[in-house]
């Protein structure tokens, strides 16, 4: 199967955004402005913490907020450089979104907290542990919800094997970022 066929490209993955099993993507943001802009997305990887905080710029922009997100990993740390450029684009009217809050050390991210909250208006970050901030949401995952965005990216009539899923589902413990990068290369060699 090419890979523009494939029905778990990241393009068309991409296209599935979050969401919240519990409560509604507006509840999200009235628990937001409830807590002031300062919340944490909470979950394990691949529970969707990344694209909830993409789908929060998206709306907190859409209100006129200024919001600005930073990506925290392992291949893109926040260095000096990076962290003096954001704190001297910083104003009032900014909201940070900051993406891998764990990768950054405890006593750093006390300073980077305090600072980034002197100059912005709100700093919403994501973590695996609560903690670090009040929680804003705890990101999960099901094995329906896998079979939902499968469903979702498959082309009509298509359906794949559940119990293939709850397998791969199990497997990654969860993690629904993983499955997706199976059924990509279960796809590709058309098994």
């Amino acid at each position: 199967m090419r890979a523009r066929q494939n029905p778990f490209a990241v393009d068309r993955v991409q296209t599935i955004r979050y969401r919240p099993l519990e409560i509604t993507f507006d509840d999200v943001l009235a628990r937001l402005h409830t807590l002031d802009y300062r919340a944490a997305i909470v979950g394990p990887q691949g529970s969707g913490k990344t694209t909830l905080l993409e789908d929060l710029q998206q709306a907190l922009e859409r209100h006129g907020a200024r919001a600005r997100m930073v990506f925290v990993n392992d291949t893109s740390p926040l260095d000096r450089p990076t962290y003096g450029h954001l704190m001297s684009q910083l104003s009032g009217d900014d909201i940070v979104l900051l993406d891998g809050a764990d990768a950054i050390g405890y006593p750093r991210w006390l300073s980077l907290k305090r600072h980034i909250l002197k100059r912005a208006a709100g700093l919403v970050i994501t973590t695996h542990r609560p903690g670090r901030m009040p929680t804003l949401i705890r990101c999960t995952t099901t094995p329906e919800l896998l079979t939902d965005i499968v469903d979702r990216l498959l082309p009509p009539g298509q359906t794949m094997d559940a119990a293939v899923l709850r397998r791969l589902y199990h497997h990654y413990r969860g993690n629904i970022r993983n499955c997706l990068r199976e059924l990509y290369d279960l796809c590709a060699a058309d098994r």
